[in-house]
This record gives C-alpha cells, sequence and structure tokens, in this order.
C-alpha cells in the first residue's frame, strides 16, 4: 500500500480521526489534510508530528480547486459538507484514476446515476460511507445467524449533551425531526414504506450503558433503502427493515420543543425592520455554544466534565428469524473507544467522531489493499465487503463489538 491520498475536509468533526488512523495504520506515502480551515488543520497536523501528513488549502466551491488539491493523488476520502458532493464527483472524474470513500449519504439515486461516468474514468468511490459501514455490517453478521430472517431493526444510540455539536451535526439532528421531510422509511414484503412521521414507529431497546433502555423511533437513515440490496438480506429472505434512534434527553427535549412551538412551519418574525427565522435563531444559539465548546482542545479527561459518561454512538443491530423452524432472536452491540486520539490534547467532537472518521480509513485501506474490489460508485451492501474482516479491523483499533443475544443453534440428523 502506497501512494498519495487527499483528505477533503480532513480536519473536521468527523475526518479528523480517519486522518489520525491513517497515519497510525497504513503505509500511505503522503496524508494531505485538505481543508478551507488551516488553524485547525495545522493543529491536527502538529499533533501527529509526521513527515507525511500535510495541510494543503482548498476551496470546496471551486471543482478547479478540489482538482488541483487532487493532482497526483491515488487516493482520496470525502468529508466535505453534502453541499459540495457535486464538486468533488466532477473533480474526481476529471482527476480519473481515483479510489476512494465519500461520507455523503443524501442524493442517492444521483451520486449512483454516475456510476458508469466513474468506471469510465476508471475510478471507483464507495458512497455513503463512514457510520453507515458499521450498521450495514451489523446487520449482515445478524442475518448470518439464521435460516430465514423476519426483521431486521438498525439502532443508533447518539449520546451527547445538547451543546456537544457542531453546525452539521445540529442541521443534521433536526433534520431527522423536521416533519416536512419524507425520508423516513421502513422497508416491508418488498417496498419502500415512507414518509413515516418524526417520533412514531416507536420500539423500547437497550443499549448498553451509559445509555441503557430507551423508546426509540424512526429516523431518516438509509439502510431500509440500501440494505434490502445486500446479498445477504436476499438469501435469507428479510421481511422487513427499518432504522431506530436515541439522542440523550437534552436534545430530545429541544426537538420536541421545536415541534410544540411549530418551528418547522412557521413564517418570520419581523424584528426591528427585519425578518427572523424562528428555527434558524434557535438552531444558531446551540451552533454557537457548540462552536464555542469545541473550539478547546483539552486533555481527554477534561472534555466533559459535567458527565459522568463519555460522549459517544452505540450501534446496534437486532434480527430475528427462524432456524430450522424454531425463532430466535440476534442482538449485536458497537461501541466506539475512549479516547482515541492516544490521550493527546483533542475536542470533544473529533473524539467523538472517531465512530464516522475510522470507518472511512478502514474501507479506503480494503480498497487500496485489493480486499475491496469494485468500479464505479457503490454502497457498502454491494462492494462485497466481508463483515468479519472490517470487524477485526475495526476491533485491532479499539472499537468493541459485543453480542448480547443469539439465537438457539439446531443441527437436525437424518436416518
Amino acid at each position: 500500500m502506497s501512494g498519495k491520498t487527499v483528505v477533503l475536509g480532513g480536519s473536521g468533526a468527523m475526518t479528523s480521526a480517519c486522518v489520525y488512523d491513517l497515519y497510525k495504520t497504513s503505509d500511505f506515502d503522503e496524508i494531505v489534510v485538505a481543508d478551507a480551515d488551516e488553524e485547525n488543520s495545522k493543529r491536527l497536523v502538529e499533533l501527529i508530528d509526521d513527515d507525511r501528513v500535510t495541510f494543503e488549502p482548498v476551496d470546496a466551491t471551486s471543482t478547479e480547486d478540489i482538482v488541483r488539491v487532487l493532482d497526483g493523488a491515488e487516493y482520496v476520502v470525502n468529508g466535505l459538507p453534502y453541499q459540495f458532493e457535486e464538486n468533488v464527483l466532477d473533480a474526481i472524474v476529471e482527476v480519473g484514476d481515483l479510489l476512494g470513500v465519500d461520507l455523503n449519504a443524501f442524493d442517492f439515486d444521483e451520486v449512483l446515476g454516475r456510476s458508469d461516468e466513474f468506471e469510465a474514468a476508471g475510478c471507483s468511490l464507495w458512497f455513503a460511507n463512514g457510520g453507515l459501514v458499521s450498521t450495514i455490517a451489523l446487520g449482515m453478521v445478524g442475518c448470518d445467524e439464521f435460516d430465514d430472517v423476519e426483521d431486521v431493526n438498525f439502532y443508533w444510540g447518539m449520546w451527547r449533551l445538547l451543546t456537544q455539536t457542531t453546525p452539521g451535526l445540529t442541521d443534521t439532528v433536526t433534520y431527522e425531526h423536521d416533519p416536512n421531510v419524507d425520508e423516513r422509511a421502513r422497508w416491508e414484503d418488498g417496498e419502500v414504506i415512507n414518509d413515516l412521521p418524526p417520533f412514531s414507529q416507536k420500539r423500547t431497546f437497550e443499549f448498553p450503558e451509559p445509555i441503557g433502555e430507551q423508546e426509540t423511533y424512526v429516523i431518516s437513515h438509509p439502510e431500509p433503502i440500501t440494505f434490502p440490496k445486500a446479498p445477504i438480506a436476499q438469501e435469507k429472505n428479510v421481511d422487513r427493515i427499518i432504522t431506530r434512534g436515541i439522542w440523550h434527553e437534552e436534545w430530545t427535549e429541544y426537538e420536541r420543543t421545536l415541534h410544540a412551538m411549530d418551528a418547522f412551519d412557521a413564517d418570520p418574525i419581523e424584528v426591528e425592520g427585519g425578518e427572523v427565522d424562528p428555527l434558524e435563531v434557535a438552531q444558531s444559539q446551540v451552533k454557537r455554544a457548540g462552536q464555542k465548546r469545541d473550539a478547546e482542545w483539552l486533555p481527554p479527561e477534561e472534555l466533559s466534565t459535567e458527565t459522568e459518561w463519555t460522549p459517544q454512538t452505540i450501534l446496534s443491530s437486532e434480527v430475528t428469524g427462524t432456524n430450522a423452524g424454531e425463532d430466535g432472536t440476534a442482538i449485536y452491540h458497537f461501541a466506539q473507544p475512549f479516547p482515541f486520539f492516544d490521550g493527546n490534547d483533542i475536542s470533544m467532537m473529533r473524539e467523538y467522531g472517531c465512530y464516522v472518521g475510522v470507518p472511512l480509513s478502514v474501507t479506503l485501506q480494503l480498497m487500496a489493499d485489493g480486499a475491496v474490489e469494485k468500479d464505479g460508485i457503490f454502497v457498502t451492501e454491494t462492494s462485497g465487503l466481508d463483515a468479519d474482516q472490517y470487524f477485526e479491523e475495526m476491533e485491532s483499533r479499539g472499537f468493541e463489538l459485543t453480542q448480547e443475544q443469539a439465537p438457539t443453534r439446531l443441527t437436525s440428523t437424518t436416518t
């Protein structure tokens, strides 16, 4: 494994862990942190202190500038906000002969529709990467426990205080609860049923500590859309798929308050001769508090002194089905390590974001090593990923995979 790797948006809350993991575990000759945030990028580069890791400023609004940064690279990680996706895709095709992973999970049809174009340019791009790789792999190992599968339930337990956030994560959480969003879906008997209301499809589920037992509800994640494409889902005749989640009660209370005050559909309010959007005002305050907090790079033990628990995301799958005609359930949990940055001073959200950043690094290295060989643009379900190999790689980095419940294994005998 060698060559130049460019991490677009590389100093961000989610991608910093990708850069750090590439530094620790890869043999790439050069790892470029390409970002508009010079201060945080240089701070990350200085923390790593390796000649292979360098900073390069990039203007994500310009396809030409992204092309400039990608020149001479063999590999690319896209961690830029989703509004720059088209610029990134155009730049990758123009440069050509690139292997890459993409954190974006929006506009599936539009992005996957460019697969032939990418293949013609000699490019391979693993789309909807990051934490989604882990949930899909959890679904795969769960389905593998059964002869026939009825339900695949995915769970996202996102446990951090309201002020432990970034602008992007703040918008994402609120998007998940927007009543005007039609992407909350379940898959049932071969059909996608979408436009499910926020806070609906409730189900009690017990996560490992510190989250514990919670009443989860449907969120707008793509697993019900994409997991049916997984060969094992087809092999096991999966009947139903749904993704639910839960945030810390501060977030849940905030989002329910937005609903109660009709913020999602409220008309602008006139204030001192100008118009103000109530939702934008509320969001701006949460973002401002989060940015103020995350500007501090501290030792891990000082990042969340007001809680006895570590902010984290725990991912789980609950699969039900039959073995030799006997009903059973398989439950898996996947938890991130803390600290991930080896005790170095870092910001809270960069520590938190390792559950997204590390899968980006692991999957890129699998592609570079030839363990995943796929042309064009593809998702985890169609990548040919070996879920066991993926979890072995993640566990070697301190992540923890646990099986809480397993179905009874029955063996039949013939005479």
